[in-house]
């Protein structure tokens, strides 16, 4: 039987006009859940930051006495990781620390090294180490901080997705490069693992670098003026 053209055309008209009210009504609700993803990792690096920014260093008798020397640990939930040296397991060397989760960890645990700053303020450095992860739920990372008077100048990890190190994989690198702000008194530098999993850290190094290597996180220098006050330069 021959259906009529006017009646091809409608069909086809009404099913592009669906298509259309439906891309209409759901574009929005996408768009919302993708904000609210954001949102919510936003939220989850920021709170993870600040809590590894403000980290202390609890007596080492709490988690044994086979910490490698130099290296304490540290955290917002220590307690919930197990922490030494894997000599099977190593990039380089004879042996690699490492940081495992208990069953249902909390919050982070740490490996933290703490020396003054005096040989390197008002300079370039650049922190490194080679990482390993297994089952890594949440990230593992390498982190420096610098402080002075009790204050926080600078802190930095490689927990951005950029270089987020998650899963399993094998021997990676990751890398800090900042500079050393001229007051700073100490340097703490580390490893920190959150959620449950098993992350291996090996060949840490430390040094100074010249301004030619580009810093890892940009940092936008302290304006002299306040700019744009009448909001007539457009968009950054």
């Amino acid at each position: 039987m021959d259906v009529p053209l006017s009646t091809i055309i409608s069909s086809g008209i009404g099913g592009a006009a669906v298509a259309l009210i439906t891309y209409l009504t759901t574009r929005p609700r996408v768009r919302a859940e993708a904000r609210k993803l954001e949102a919510e990792a936003e939220r989850t690096k920021a709170e993870t930051t600040k809590l590894l920014a403000e980290i202390t260093v609890p007596p080492d008798s709490e988690f044994g006495t086979d910490l490698p020397k130099g290296w304490h640990v540290t955290g917002s939930h220590p307690e919930d990781y197990t922490y030494g040296l894997d000599s099977q397991i190593h990039h380089s060397g004879i042996a690699s620390a490492f940081i495992r989760a208990r069953p249902s960890p909390r919050g982070f645990g740490a490996w933290v090294q703490t020396v003054h700053a005096e040989n390197y303020v008002g300079k370039r450095v650049r922190l490194s180490a080679m990482m390993r992860a297994k089952d890594v739920a949440q990230y593992a990372a390498i982190w420096l901080r610098v402080d002075a008077q009790g204050n926080h100048l600078i802190f930095e990890n490689t927990q951005p997705d950029s270089r987020r190190l998650s899963g399993t994989s094998g021997w990676v690198r990751r890398e800090i490069v900042l500079d050393i702000p001229t007051e700073g008194e100490e340097i703490l530098l580390g490893a920190v693992l959150s959620g449950s999993g098993s992350v291996w850290i090996d060949s840490f190094t430390f040094e100074v670098v010249s301004t030619d290597v580009p810093l890892t996180e940009a940092v936008e220098p302290l304006r002299t003026r306040p700019i744009n006050l009448d909001f007539t330069q457009g968009l950054a």
